[in-house]
């Protein structure tokens, strides 16, 4: 690339912060949080140097790429741990004594019910099948 190109090629400042902003609006930052970054974007540029800026802002984020493919890797060895299990019996519940009242005076109805249905001894019931019914 020669010198030409190379220039032709920069953003001035206005163009860099038309793309930050469309990016702003992309990633849907609210208008707080764009404002802070625009006014901060300007002070950096009266700070700065654009090789300056560009050296910096680049050591910067290869810093937090490596922080952050620690901090990834350390979460995939942390899954990889094995858990002990505890051995710990459930123990067996009995049953309530209300629980048991209630279910045996549903077995009482029950009974009753076919005592009526069938008779006593199911003689009802053999007396319908006697007769075809």
């Amino acid at each position: 690339m020669t010198d030409q190109e190379l220039t032709e090629k920069r953003m001035d400042e206005e163009q860099a912060l038309g793309f930050l902003l469309l990016a702003c609006k992309q990633v849907g930052y609210s208008l707080d949080q764009v404002q802070q970054i625009h006014s901060s974007m300007n002070l950096q540029f009266n700070k700065h140097s654009p090789d300056v800026a560009k050296k910096e802002g680049e050591k910067w984020f290869s810093s937090t790429k490596s922080t952050r493919r620690n901090n990834y890797s350390n979460l995939k060895n942390e899954s990889n741990k094995k858990y002990k299990r505890a051995n710990v019996r459930i123990p067996k519940i009995s049953e309530s004594n209300r629980s048991r009242k209630l279910r045996e005076k549903n077995e009482r109805i029950v009974r009753e019910l076919n005592r009526m249905e069938y008779g006593p001894c199911g003689l009802f019931k053999l007396i319908r099948k006697c007769r075809g019914d």
